[in-house]
């Protein structure tokens, strides 16, 4: 067997969506993924299934937290200390929804916006100069973030990041919503900061000269026992997105399986060349504008700058 030649960070790969893009990856043999999970001890208990269903003993696990910043700053450290392949891909995957109350992270910001948008900020950040040319950045985003979509999630509500990030600002923000109502909108606005951190790193590395694509993948509605985004919801409803749901795919194509969504991920990082992926958006295999509202160039310097201030790094990379 040759050893590979290349590393691919997927976070949330223990589960999911990023489980099933991790097994399609590792099936080819000539990567070595990482999977980036909150909980060590289930990477790992990822890392040997994934090693057992794909014959490829390169698979690792690292620990990241999303709602810590040291963890952030430790895996990155973590990794460039080591003697892996060369970094070629980051999968921008885990995400997290919080529908009964308002949470923080370690840092004190409001957790959706921490997790989903200023984690994966960050990691990428430190990680992008280890980024090898001809490598790629997936953010999967959401078409929760479009109301166009007509998803049955709430609009998204964009506010300076201040308020955003601040969670007695947001909660006064959203005060007319009922916390289940709050926490699905705080996740469809998420959706739409992925797409403004996609675009905005896709025109900085552009005006920087280096061939890396950044890209966003909208992996469709994927009910099942395989996600986690419902963890939070009550047992009538998880027992309809676990059980009642995943039959509407037959007559819904924006309802997929995770091993369907997984494969159309992985076939970003494996098969897509680098020039068709910057700065675009993609629902499954197929490159599609994004909302009219994702576009605007003022809103994506504005959260980038903003970020980029928080966590004390500079404006451009």
């Amino acid at each position: 067997m040759s050893k590979p030649n290349k590393t691919v960070i997927i976070t949330g790969g223990n589960t999911g969506l990023g489980y099933e893009c991790a097994k399609v990856i590792a099936s080819s043999q000539k990567w070595h993924v990482v999977i980036a999970s909150r909980s060590l001890s289930r990477g790992n208990a990822a890392v040997q299934t994934l090693i057992q269903s794909t014959g490829n003993p390169n698979i690792s696990a690292m620990e990241l937290d999303l709602a810590s910043t040291t963890s952030i700053r430790k895996l990155a450290a973590q990794y460039i200390q080591t003697d892996l392949p060369p970094l070629y891909a980051i999968v921008c995957n885990a995400g997290s929804q919080f529908v009964q109350n308002t949470q923080s992270t370690t840092d004190g910001v409001e957790a959706t916006f921490g997790v989903n948008h200023l984690g994966h900020f960050l990691l990428v950040r430190l990680l992008l100069e280890s980024l090898q040319e001809q490598g790629r950045i997936i953010v999967v985003s959401s078409d929760t973030h479009d109301p166009g979509a007509k998803t049955g999630m709430p609009a998204p509500r964009y506010a300076h990041p201040n308020i955003m990030s601040d969670p007695a600002q947001s909660d006064q923000l959203l005060s007319d919503l009922s916390p289940s109502a709050r926490g699905q909108l705080r996740y469809t606005t998420s959706k739409l900061c992925n797409l403004y951190f996609t675009y905005e790193l896709a025109r900085q590395v552009q005006q920087s000269g280096r061939s890396v694509a950044v890209a966003a993948f909208n992996p469709g509605m994927m009910p099942g026992k395989g996600s986690a985004l419902t963890r939070e919801y009550r047992p009538l409803l998880r027992f309809m997105w676990n059980y009642v749901m995943p039959l509407m795919r037959f007559f819904n194509s924006g309802i997929r399986t995770t091993r369907q969504s997984g494969t159309d991920l992985a076939s970003l990082v494996l098969h897509q060349p680098v020039s068709e992926l910057k700065g675009t958006y993609w629902d499954g295999t197929q490159k599609i504008p994004s909302s009219e509202e994702s576009y605007s160039p003022e809103r994506a310097i504005e959260l980038w700058d903003w970020s980029s201030g928080r966590l004390g790094l500079h404006n451009t990379i």
